[in-house]
């Protein structure tokens, strides 16, 4: 008898009866499955109501659901606990006004042993060639030992949604490390703890990711996507994207009108070397 998917009825999407939104779902769905067997990960997608269309196992440990049918259909307030819930859906509709992924947001959430701790989220608008939202893919990896040890809370949280998310503002580590309860020295060491890189680094980054996701969607200026994107003029942005990328943004731009239309954009903005 042929061996069954583990988790073949998470992914019940038929696009022949629900039309491209659907199948750009259904796409985003299949990735989940590799997902299903690593520890730490939670992979959602959702469609462009919040509701709950595939999601790996995780996700269903975490909630205690025995069945997809728990989940499936359902929003975050009809899952998570509140507080959760609540800041989930705030990170969606930031994503879905300003038309831009989240990267790397410190997120409290439930393990699949029921502790409460932290994990870093990636959110990703999916959409259809029209332009038309179809849904959001969330990723999460989970910060076990970091929680155990103490070393993320809300403040700290509070600072990191500043970096990554109000990015555009003027940041300044000193300010940040005070908004988290730390010394400047205390703040980086967190931050290199939980993401490997520096605060300032991790501005930077944050910054880059939205100016490419900028210049994939849109036809707006460099001078237009620097200011959105906290750089003070183009030639700054520039500088600090050719030094992460390894092209400028005009070339960037011209490469990815070269690439076929996707839903799933690459979690990292690359460059074929």
């Amino acid at each position: 008898m042929a061996r069954q998917p583990l988790i073949a009825s998470q992914f019940d999407i038929r696009p022949d009866e629900q039309g491209w939104q659907a199948a750009h779902l259904h796409g985003a769905a299949q990735t989940a499955m590799l997902f299903d067997g690593v520890p730490g990960f939670a992979y959602i997608v959702k469609d462009a109501a919040g509701r709950y269309v595939s999601f790996n196992q995780s996700v269903m440990q975490r909630v205690k659901a025995r069945r997809p049918e728990e989940i499936r259909g359902r929003t975050a307030a009809e899952i998570w606990p509140g507080p959760m819930a609540a800041r989930y859906d705030q990170q969606d509709q930031w994503l879905i006004k300003r038309q831009l992924p989240i990267f790397d947001q410190l997120d409290p959430t439930l393990y699949a042993d029921g502790e409460t701790g932290w994990c870093v989220t990636h959110k990703y608008p999916l959409y259809v060639t029209t332009g038309e939202l179809a849904g959001i893919l969330c990723l999460s990896r989970d910060l076990p030992e970091i929680s155990r040890n103490g070393l993320i809370n809300e403040q700290l949280a509070s600072a990191v949604d500043r970096m990554v998310i109000h990015f555009e503002d003027k940041l300044q580590i000193a300010d940040l490390a005070e908004q988290a309860g730390l010394a400047s020295s205390q703040f980086s060491a967190r931050i290199r703890k939980i993401y490997g890189i520096s605060p300032a680094d991790l501005i930077l980054r944050s910054r880059i990711r939205a100016a490419c996701a900028l210049l994939r969607r849109d036809d707006a200026s460099l001078s237009q996507i620097a200011l959105q994107c906290g750089f003070y003029d183009h030639s700054l942005l520039s500088r600090q994207f050719q030094r992460m990328i390894g092209t400028n943004p005009s070339s960037y731009r011209k490469w990815l009108q070269t690439q076929p239309q996707s839903t799933l954009v690459p979690w990292e903005p690359h460059w074929p070397r």
